[in-house]
């Protein structure tokens, strides 16, 4: 025997020795309740939005479509640049500058994917090439306000919509309508065994991955959507794509919700009465089951769930009960009430979870006079009891309102401080974040000021009544209402504000009768998305606010098709400050998030990016230790033996050797790419001492001895 090889085994004698003294106690855990299936419950009236992949650009109806759906690439795991095949099974990226569209659109790079073959739909009709095109050109045609399409028109068209396009009005123009449909039609093509993505963006534009990656990219049947027969869904034909644009009401929502994907689970029901939606596994899926991905540490997924349930009709009390019941898997916890579950049995937290997003307040510059938060008076018409629709088209409106935010009071309040104040939607974390921009604070002198200077000074002297509103369980909305309504009323006798709520739906999709409102998010982590979402003309927020600066335009523009360097630093420099000069929103707070769920579950990991819980990677099960289970129902996965890490049915020094390789490991966010699950025997989402003396405890029993019962 080498020298190395004594050395070693000395040292693993000793090591064995003293490991053995960390055997801790374990007490059985209580029965798994639904071993297959995953219940999830969101906040009270957080329903989805829509089921339609063109229309979707919310996170309750994203959760449900990212687990519906596949889509061409998709993240890899908790990385939000790095992409794992799906329904390509691969791709390139080709440099064609200097070649034209058939209708003279200048085009830059192509991205070409080649599709993964004999991927079936749920109903056993087989995926082409021409689905994909169809999915991706039908986002462009129907082109929803405030919709995502504007991430498949900036690469591929470089547009910002369909609007964009022509020079003329296309209503009523059949020759204008023609032109800008070959355009749509042109940036997407496909043959029988690849689809191609055409750019007139001049650039490669990084990005598009991960836009590819998102639920707005989901791909479902063409066959299918034809098959429908409603009247607003596009039906294929260029003739006459103009009379499917922008309508009133996604058609896969109307009359009822329709799905039908290639995706993990299968669609059973959007239940608005009941106030849930429910997925059933797709048995054939194409992956197979466990999936096969993602491999952390080279441990793959070793389980599954036959049925996954997502209900917003619990209040926090019903909810609270439920999730230390057991009858919940996952639950969305106020942060004012986590002190009720968190370090409870059987539940686990995940914290800190950094977030891609930042929560802003938006001034609406055009308020919709039919609104029921009113009085809404006409463009320019002051009253004390209400205010003109165009109230906050006064940039000392607001940066009044901006300096009426106590800032420090609001996190510590809506967030229990688990938060910090960015000066803008370009937060930390981005690339081009500038920390030496600075931010509006509470200071009510300056708002006074401003409020004086407002409409040319009649403001002050006529006042002003504004109502507030927000939805109904949402703290950190309530809070802000409640706190700019102290702090205006504290200001001038005639300034007035009224808090209301109104329920989640039809909140949401009513921004432009709202005075003010919050969000949000961007559709991917790139300092552009932010920067267009937010300031741009076309931008989602910043239209719904009715918000258009042609400086801030040039600038978004100019960052985008700016390479990497000092130079497009000192355009996002820019954007920046200009955002503090112009006020056109107000940033509140970047969160750090958390995660809730029952310690049963497992496989659960967290990409910034993901809208929901992706559920496909999840089964439900105990590893610590699995032979204290033998009285309950058992998986499909179930293994007898305890600290059997590679299911070999013993404890040997196989075992011990992948425990040691993953010491010190944890699950993150982010995860260490040393973590195994199965080596987590004490089930704290770390892998120490602890967990390698359980194994060195129990070095030799075999499977005979741990054998289920009769």
């Amino acid at each position: 025997m080498s020298t190395v090889r004594v050395l070693f085994a000395f040292a693993l004698l000793i090591f064995l020795f003293f490991a053995s003294c960390f055997q801790p106690t374990l007490a059985a855990p209580p029965p798994i309740q639904r071993q297959m299936e995953i219940i999830e419950a969101t906040i009270e009236g957080g329903r989805v939005r829509t089921i339609d992949p063109a229309a979707c650009y919310d996170t309750a109806s994203g959760e449900l479509l990212m687990n519906m759906y596949d889509t061409l690439v998709f993240f890899n795991g908790e990385h939000m640049d790095q992409y794992i095949p799906q329904l390509a099974d691969s791709w390139t990226l080709e440099n064609i500058t200097g070649t034209t569209s058939p209708d003279g659109l200048p085009w830059y790079f192509r991205y070409t994917f080649h599709i993964r073959p004999n991927v079936h739909f749920w109903d056993g009709s087989v995926l082409t090439p021409a689905d994909v095109e169809y999915c991706i050109e039908r986002e462009m045609v129907m082109d929803f306000s405030g919709g995502p399409q504007w991430m498949f028109f900036e690469p591929l068209l470089n547009s910002w919509g369909v609007l964009g396009l022509n020079t003329t009005d296309l209503e009523g123009n059949p020759t204008e309508q023609a032109r800008v449909g070959a355009i749509i039609d042109h940036g997407v093509e496909s043959n029988s065994t690849h689809v191609w993505f055409n750019l007139a963006f001049p650039g490669a534009y990084p990005p598009f991955m991960q836009i590819l990656s998102q639920t707005w990219s989901s791909i479902y049947s063409k066959a299918w959507a034809l098959s429908l027969g409603r009247s607003t869904n596009w039906d294929g034909d260029w003739s006459h794509w103009f009379n499917y644009w922008n309508p009133a009401v996604p058609p896969f929502d109307d009359p009822s919700p329709v799905a039908m994907g290639t995706g993990p689970f299968m669609f059973e029901a959007l239940d608005n009465v009941h106030m849930q939606w429910s997925l059933n596994r797709n048995h054939n899926y194409w992956r197979g089951w466990p999936l096969d991905w993602p491999a952390f540490g080279g441990s793959k997924p070793a389980g599954y769930i036959e049925h996954y349930v997502v209900t917003w009709a619990y209040d926090w009390p019903t909810r609270s009960n439920m999730f230390l019941n057991g009858e919940l898997d996952f639950c969305a916890v106020p942060r004012q009430y986590m002190n009720v579950v968190l370090n409870q049995p059987g539940i686990r937290c995940t914290y800190p979870l950094p977030q891609m997003s930042v929560y802003a307040l938006f001034y609406n510059l055009n308020i919709d006079p039919s609104t029921p938060y009113g009085p809404i008076y006409d463009y320019g018409v002051l009253g004390e009891n209400g205010i003109p629709r165009d109230f906050f088209n006064d940039i000392n409106v607001r940066k009044a309102f901006s300096h009426s935010i106590d800032f420090a009071n609001f996190i510590a309040t809506a967030y229990q401080g688990e938060a910090i104040q960015p000066a803008t939607a370009i937060i930390p974390g981005l690339p081009y974040y500038d920390p030496t921009v600075p931010k509006y604070d509470y200071n009510l002198t300056n708002a006074t000021l401003h409020f004086q200077a407002a409409w040319g000074g009649q403001l002050w002297t006529t006042g002003f009544t504004v109502t507030l509103c927000y939805n109904q369980g949402n703290l950190a909305r309530q809070t802000l209402c409640t706190m700019l309504k102290t702090a205006i009323e504290s200001i001038n006798p005639k300034f007035h504000a009224i808090v209301t709520s109104a329920p989640w739906f039809p909140y949401a999709p009513d921004y432009r009768q709202l005075t003010v409102f919050t969000g949000g998010s961007a559709g991917y982590p790139d300092t552009h998305s932010f920067a267009y979402a937010f300031y741009d003309t076309y931008g989602n927020f910043a239209s719904e606010a009715s918000y258009s600066d042609p400086q801030m335009d040039a600038l978004i523009e100019a960052g985008l098709m700016t390479p990497d360097g000092p130079a497009r630093a000192q355009i996002y420099h820019d954007i920046q400050v200009r955002v503090i000069e112009t006020c056109p929103s107000v940033a509140l707070a970047q969160p750090f998030g958390r995660h809730f769920e029952r310690d049963w579950v497992v496989g659960w990991y967290y990409n910034l990016f993901y809208p929901g819980n992706y559920v496909a990677n999840l089964w439900k099960w105990y590893y610590t230790p699995h032979a204290q289970l033998d009285s309950y129902a058992t998986a499909p996965t179930c293994n007898y033996l305890p600290y059997d890490v590679n299911y070999d049915g013993k404890v040997d020094i196989k075992d011990i050797g992948t425990c040691a390789r993953s010491f010190g490991a944890i699950f993150g966010p982010p995860m260490s790419s040393t973590w195994v699950y199965r080596c987590d025997f004490i089930n704290d989402r770390k892998i120490d001492m602890r967990d390698i003396g359980t194994v060195a405890r129990n070095f030799g029993k075999t499977s005979a001895k741990w054998a289920p019962p009769p």
